[in-house]
């Protein structure tokens, strides 16, 4: 059996066992996930590594061990890969290179020697990862299932694009080697963060070598003593602030893996291991996020729907699927930013996010999450990487003060207005609207953009496939001619029987 047919067979059973873990819950179905996610590498490693983040608190955690998996490239094949990567025999540049290694979602690492003495890591990119990662991005949508899901509603084109454009990059170690020298640099402002120096003469595009940095786990710091905690957590918090306000890149894989802290004469150290996915803000979208943010303080989108919504526009969000919750929007900012508004440490464990920003948006909680653009999934995969951290280490902080320290002058806003977007007047009117009626009464009416209908058949409920079978009502046939024709407003299809009636439409 070729690669590809192998890796699309494991794809499927892996689909099989995410569908069994949500219905199940069970333990057999979890500990299948997480070996299948060992197995497979590439993107479903990398679901396993986010749902890591979960289970920092965790004594027995089940998806860490995806942080730092067995290798699985022998010592033989890795000094073959390196020195068919650099072009010259593996030990004309290294002494030794250690065994067994720690695998990765897209490469394995092992623990090297330079000839001058010098302790390294070197990070070789696994065979055909490439070509796997094309696979992946096929089945995104359930794929991402366990991690809150792209398939309902969700612009998942779109997603698509934004994930293979960063796991392409990500196999590009030359890139890579860049972000450690723009990030080392740019580090060298937080005394307590540390940076692996990369060795470029050591460095090619599959294959990275860098300084080692030594280290203990999230899982052991987060017992030392309220000190030294606090230093954690502060360092990575105005780092992290640094990044987004003034840097205007950051580091977007926040999983345990990539992090190791050390302490010395009473002083932390966060050391971030891996370089290989950070991205850049936009300076429209930082200077948008930071007014968000400013407003909210300030009090002054207090009873102002209109110029939250022209706030989250700016940040890229659809206007027409937020348009119908503008009033609610000031109040769902006083919970997103909550630790912001007071100048002094903010406990973590009272925020109750998740469920207050439920209640508070209700049943246009999936509009907001809709909404969301898809260049911001890396940002909020950070940020909220940002916050399991703080939460697990106990410890409040003072968000404001973290937050005024990163901040750069301020410059010309160029987060757009909504009055500068008269534009947007026509975009408002291009949206997906799915209206579901049982026993004549409106159980459901959904609004998504426009561009979902390439989504379709994701859209439409299980229980309605056959029904739409036997009407011979072509759900992927009626998603292409959608697309071919620019999204034309109009019925797309209708299933009406007696006082039940789904129907989608363009409008």
């Amino acid at each position: 059996m070729n690669r590809k047919v192998s890796r699309a067979v494991k794809l499927a059973a892996l689909s099989k066992d995410f569908v069994s873990l949500r219905r199940k819950r069970d333990e057999g179905a979890r500990l299948r996930v997480v070996d299948r996610l060992m197995q497979l590498h590439g993107l479903p490693q990398k679901i396993g590594q986010i749902l890591s983040l979960t289970e920092l608190r965790d004594e027995t955690p089940v998806f860490r061990g995806l942080t730092e998996t067995n290798a699985v490239l022998s010592l033989d094949e890795v000094k073959s890969l390196i020195t068919h990567g650099l072009g010259i025999p593996w030990n004309v540049c290294f002494r030794s290179v250690d065994g067994p290694g720690i695998g990765a979602s897209l490469a394995q690492v092992h623990r090297a020697t330079l000839l001058d003495g010098r302790t390294v890591a070197i990070k070789i990119q696994l065979p055909h990862v490439a070509e796997s990662v094309e696979l992946d991005l096929k089945a995104l949508g359930w794929l991402t299932v366990p991690v809150g899901g792209l398939r309902r509603g969700f612009d998942l084109a779109s997603y698509r694009r934004e994930v293979g454009t960063m796991l392409r990059e990500e196999l590009d170690f030359r890139r890579e080697a860049e972000a450690l020298r723009t990030f080392g640099a740019f580090a060298k402002q937080f005394p307590g963060v540390v940076v692996p120096e990369g060795i470029e003469e050591f460095s090619h595009g599959t294959i990275l070598t860098m300084t080692w940095i030594e280290g203990e786990s999230f899982s052991a710091a987060r017992k030392w003593p309220n000190k030294l905690r606090e230093q954690i957590g502060s360092t990575m918090l105005e780092f992290f602030f640094a990044s987004i306000f003034s840097a205007q890149r950051f580091h977007a894989d926040p999983h345990p893996g990539n992090y190791r802290f050390s302490h010395s004469r009473d002083r932390a150290m966060v050391s971030v291991l891996d370089f290989g996915c950070t991205r850049e803000l936009s300076c429209g979208t930082a200077v948008a996020l930071r007014t968000l943010i400013e407003d909210t303080i300030s009090g002054e989108l207090i009873g102002d729907g209109r110029r939250a919504f022209s706030r989250f526009v700016g940040l890229g969000f659809h206007p027409g699927l937020l348009a119908p919750m503008e009033s609610r929007l000031p109040a769902l900012c006083e919970i997103l930013f909550e630790p912001f508004l007071f100048d002094r440490p903010f406990d973590l464990a009272g925020w109750r996010l998740g469920e207050r920003v439920s209640e508070t948006l209700g049943d246009y909680r999936w509009n907001f999450r809709t909404a969301g653009p898809a260049s911001l999934i890396y940002f909020m995969r950070a940020y909220q990487g940002l916050i399991q951290y703080l939460d697990a280490l106990e410890v409040p902080l003072n968000w404001r003060t973290a937050f005024e320290k990163s901040l750069p002058p301020k410059t010309v806003e160029k987060a757009a207005s909504f009055a500068e977007k008269e534009s947007w007047s026509a975009a408002v009117t291009r949206v997906l609207k799915i209206r579901v009626v049982r026993a004549g009464v409106t159980k459901a009416e959904l609004t998504f953009p426009a561009t979902a209908a390439e989504n379709l058949v994701d859209l439409v409920p299980e229980e309605i496939g056959p029904r739409l079978s036997t009407r011979d009502i072509d759900i992927a046939a009626i998603s292409r001619r959608a697309v071919s024709d620019g999204f034309p407003a109009g019925e797309l299809f209708r299933l009406s029987e007696g006082k039940d009636d789904f129907a989608v439409w363009l409008e």
